[in-house]
């Protein structure tokens, strides 16, 4: 049987070969084929640069130079989030499977059961799905509107002893704000 040829040629740009400067490329059918096995079993960029001896900064610049390299490997990338995004939904959700347990039975010897393994709803993993997928619903952070203003119902003289308290503390952020600019200088 005859070796497969790629479906694209990845050296191959507006109908020319591409060849240019410098060393040739290291991007070689068979490092293409390493990157595909590697992306597909969720490398990252980085880890895959490493694996075929090349620094990230030359990797990007094939992605860069190579829009069939870039789309390729984008569609490598798919499965594997597909399958991670799959798994956290049942792990949100709680999911069952079969299992087969060897178990001894009294005068038949080993024998072999199929059971459902039932995994219970996993909190943590609802919290990511929810947070990520409804963020504006399910964020930690709040937004406090400070500007809101409030009637303490307060008397003049508690009133003026507030604005007095206010004064001091601006006077005093003022001031440390202006020796802290002079240290810098």
């Amino acid at each position: 049987m005859g070796k497969k040829k790629p479906a694209v040629d990845f050296n191959i740009v507006n109908g020319k070969k591409k060849r240019g400067p410098g060393q040739p490329t290291k991007l070689t059918p068979s490092v293409k084929e390493k990157i595909s096995f590697l992306s597909r079993k969720g490398f990252t960029d980085a880890e895959m640069a490493m694996c075929v001896d090349v620094t990230e900064q030359t990797f990007n610049n094939w992605k860069k130079q190579q829009p069939a390299f870039f789309e390729s490997l984008s569609d490598w990338k798919k499965k594997p989030n597909k399958e991670v995004e799959r798994s956290l939904f049942e792990r949100a959700c709680g999911y069952e499977h079969p299992e087969t347990k060897s178990q001894y039975v009294a005068g038949e010897g080993w024998q072999q059961i199929t059971v459902t393994k039932h995994y219970p709803p996993d909190p943590t993993s609802m919290i990511f799905w929810l947070k990520n997928r409804q963020p504006a619903k399910w964020r930690d952070k709040t937004d406090l509107d400070l500007n809101q203003t409030v009637d303490l119902n307060l008397s003049e003289k508690d009133k003026d002893l507030f604005r007095k308290a206010a004064k001091e503390i601006s006077q005093r952020v003022i001031s440390a704000t202006v020796k802290n600019r002079a240290k810098k200088k």
